[in-house]
């Protein structure tokens, strides 16, 4: 629409120069040939000259030098015609041209983006567009560039799936065994004694609960869809919510000899969702615990800071490195080639996507021993929410 205004104000213009140009070099010339083709001289007596002038005759010099006159409303009735009718008309059938060539191009060029749009959909490279196309064909290359990251993106987080369920397999089968082989001994040995039918009872026991373990992991893939989540937000005081986690996962960090800490203010409370907010929370303390150095503590603390309740789970162990806090929260990823051990590589994952889905968000950091994340939520609901 904007090239097809800038045209026609160029045409106009050109026609306007062009009406005056011709004017100017053949306007005399022309109106004397028009003058001389509809009009002839006529010759008057001195006596009826008077009468020729009142009733508006051109008056002008015959050859033999006596007063001659000529009629001229054919002449002036031709250019008006000309100065009206035609010279409209010439203008408007100007303007319909300019105006179908310009259609026409923006036609080729729709059909062009289509035909391009069709070809990427089909898995295709996008084709080099005319040069007036020149802005469409860079948002189609980024469009095409961000195509491939997500293809890339998903290949690779479809790979790492593959290679942790493979992963849990192999390591659930090695959990069965050892309780098939425990409990085939029971059976075997009735009479063995006391203290060796309690031990392959508790080895099993062990067993039984390592593999319940990895189940959990198995049903957290199949569940797992971030685009799901979704919250129901209330408000909820801040220190009840951290202190809740750290009691439901002292047992965990008891069994790892890694103390909890939990630091909160009195009267602080944000308008979260409680339940994804302590699952959140939780798996962020859970990947503490797992990781701390034994005798250590994971302290899990909430203040208040530029309108954002700020959550921060502070673990000391092994550091983490640059290139794995990259990749720290994308789902399936495990730590283990950063800190030695790690589940399905979801936990981190989800608890970024809750956080996100509050309209706050997640970092980590990892230095001299000492890895904190930290979780910033609006304490109130934004203006447009209200």
């Amino acid at each position: 629409m904007k090239q097809l205004a800038v045209r026609i104000a160029a045409y106009t213009f050109a026609f306007v120069l062009a009406v005056a140009a011709a004017r100017l070099l053949v306007g005399d010339q022309l109106s004397d040939l028009i003058a001389d083709t509809v009009s002839s001289w006529i010759e008057v007596p001195e006596e009826s000259q008077d009468l020729y002038r009142m009733m508006g005759y051109q008056e002008g010099m015959a050859i033999n030098g006596k007063v001659a006159f000529r009629d001229l409303s054919d002449y002036h009735a031709i250019v008006g015609i000309i100065k009206g009718p035609v010279l409209w008309s010439a203008y408007i059938v100007g303007l319909a041209i300019v105006a179908f060539v310009t259609c026409a191009q923006a036609a080729r060029g729709v059909d062009a983006l289509t035909r391009a749009i069709e070809l990427m959909a089909e898995g295709e490279s996008a084709p080099v567009l005319e040069p007036e196309l020149a802005s469409a064909q860079r948002e189609l290359a980024r469009m095409e560039e961000h195509e491939r990251q997500q293809i890339r993106a998903a290949q690779a987080a479809e790979t790492r799936k593959n290679e942790l369920v493979a992963y849990l397999a192999h390591d659930i089968k090695t959990p069965l065994t050892s309780i098939v082989g425990y409990l085939a001994l029971l059976a075997e040995n009735p009479d063995a004694p006391r203290e060796a039918r309690a031990r392959y009872a508790q080895t099993a026991l062990e067993k039984a609960q390592a593999l319940d373990g990895m189940m959990d992991e198995f049903f957290e893939i199949t569940r797992y869809n971030l685009s799901a989540i979704s919250v129901e937000r209330e408000w909820v005081d801040a220190r009840m919510l951290v202190e809740q986690v750290v009691d439901e996962l002292y047992p965990q960090a008891q069994a790892r000899d890694v103390e909890l800490s939990a630091v909160a203010p009195e009267s602080l409370e944000a308008f979260v969702d409680p339940q994804k907010m302590a699952r959140a929370l939780s798996n962020i303390v859970r990947n503490g615990i797992a990781f701390a150095r034994k005798g250590s503590t994971v302290s899990c603390t909430v203040e208040e800071a530029d309108g954002s309740a700020v959550f921060t789970v502070r673990d000391m162990g092994k550091e983490i490195s640059p290139a794995h806090l990259e990749r720290i929260f994308e789902r399936f990823y495990r730590e283990d080639a950063s800190r030695g051990q790690g589940g399905a590589g979801l936990g981190l994952a989800i608890a970024r996507e809750i956080v996100e889905v509050h309209g706050g968000s997640i970092e980590a950091a990892s230095a001299n021993g000492v890895t904190t994340f930290t979780v910033r939520v609006p304490l109130a609901p934004s203006a447009s929410e209200c």
